[in-house]
């Protein structure tokens, strides 16, 4: 299907949607997060003393990344050719790059004390739920033509 006259076929960034988007996308996300390790402290045995599972740690961890993500976006909406697609696959790889920290800590590589399977799984859903809803608030809502029109 072709594009109207005068509108490009690929979606553009709006960053000035990043003022209120950037911000839900953060709240969002703690939040998400904090219910997580909630569940996980109730229902599946995750000791709620572990020091990276700790709410002021999550809070903190979430904001300081999805403020990272957040720049990637922009940089991304600024100088890639197919901004939504290339802005998913940067996503993808460094999700992948975040699950590096759990993996180590759960093998011994890197220094968790009282890392088990559980709290190992709870990080991993975390990092999973908390990128999901990054890329879809920012891919969806920070973009100039959405909703798309029918």
């Amino acid at each position: 299907m072709a594009s109207p006259p005068g509108r490009s076929a690929r979606p553009k960034f709006a960053l000035r949607r990043l003022v209120w988007v950037g911000p839900l996308t953060i709240i969002v996300a703690v939040l998400v997060n904090l219910v997580i390790r909630s569940l996980a402290v109730t229902f599946f045995g995750v000791p709620d003393r572990f020091a990276y599972l700790q709410a002021p740690f999550v809070i903190g961890s979430t904001v300081f990344f999805l403020v990272l993500a957040l720049v990637a976006f922009v940089l991304v909406g600024r100088f890639a050719r197919h901004p939504v697609g290339f802005y998913r696959l940067l996503a993808l790889a460094a999700l992948f790059v975040s699950f590096l920290n759990p993996v180590l800590a759960l093998s011994g590589l890197f220094p968790a004390p009282g890392m088990d399977v559980p709290i190992f799984w709870t990080m991993i859903v975390m990092h999973t739920v908390t990128a999901i809803i990054t890329v879809a608030l920012l891919t969806r809502l920070a973009v100039a033509d959405w909703p798309p029109e029918q």
